[in-house]
């Protein structure tokens, strides 16, 4: 209680008097309107609390349409045909791989992608030798990390096959070990291209690869629409087997 509140009372009481059997107490009502205001505070503070609760409820379900509005997910597409994606499922049964979507298409081949069980991807392409796309690759750990953050990947598939994901990219220079293509990237930053190695044969007759050397990289070049370099992805390397003692092998193509 404050000093105003005994001279308020006087006054009214000088004003307005009222019969000794319905004087009220003066600090009962004091007391009352104090727990009142401390209602109507306890009130506020949940409706603050309620509301602040609903713009974040709205907010999240605002920013899951926009997701869903502009695409995040790098696997956005059309869904596969069943021979494609019970193929890439097949892959690598261990990882679970999920039904599939297509990605890109590339004089007449197919890109195909889906997650994995585990939160990695696993791509496909068809071939003339592989119709169904049963050769793939797999991505995760760090690729898969990039990719969820809207990254640049590069990878090859049979039927040499080779695609990836650039999304600011108009198009990708496949070069190394004899190569050197160019293929576009489509609206959905996905691309497809055939990277067969050039030179074969003489390379088996030679015991080497054509620019000499035992080893060399296939590197996947990205070209934004102003013709800069963006970055630069392995897509596999190219090296010439051999035994311990030197004798020539073969030739092998694995993921860089």
């Amino acid at each position: 209680m404050n000093e105003i509140e005994p001279r308020l009372r006087s006054e009214l009481e000088r004003l307005v008097p009222l019969p000794s059997a319905s004087q009220l107490n003066w600090d009962d009502v004091v007391h009352r309107a104090g727990n009142g205001r401390r209602r109507r505070l306890v009130r506020s503070r949940r409706t603050v609390v309620v509301a602040i609760a609903l713009v974040l409820l709205i907010g999240g379900g605002v920013a899951l349409a926009a997701s869903a509005l502009f695409g995040d997910d790098p696997l956005t597409g059309p869904p596969a045909p069943p021979e494609n994606d019970t193929a890439l499922r097949a892959l690598f049964p261990p990882y679970r791989i999920g039904h599939a979507t297509q990605l890109a298409e590339y004089e007449g081949r197919k890109l195909f992608g889906a997650r994995t069980a585990s939160g990695g991807y696993c791509f496909s392409a068809t071939s003339p030798i592989d119709p169904k796309g049963e050769g793939g690759h797999c991505v995760y750990k760090a690729e898969a990390q990039t990719l969820d953050a809207g990254g640049t990947v590069a990878f090859a598939m049979s039927g040499a096959s080779v695609g990836g994901y650039a999304p600011r990219a108009k198009t990708v220079r496949v070069s190394g070990a004899g190569i050197d293509l160019t293929f576009p990237v489509g609206q959905n930053g996905w691309w497809l291209g055939v990277a067969p190695l050039p030179g074969m044969e003489r390379m088996m007759r030679l015991h080497r690869l054509l620019n000499g050397k035992d080893r060399d990289s296939v590197v996947a070049t990205n070209i934004g629409p102003d013709g800069q370099v963006l970055g630069r992805d392995p897509l596999m390397l190219v090296a010439i087997a051999r035994t311990s003692d030197g004798r020539f092998v073969g030739i092998s193509m694995a993921p860089d």
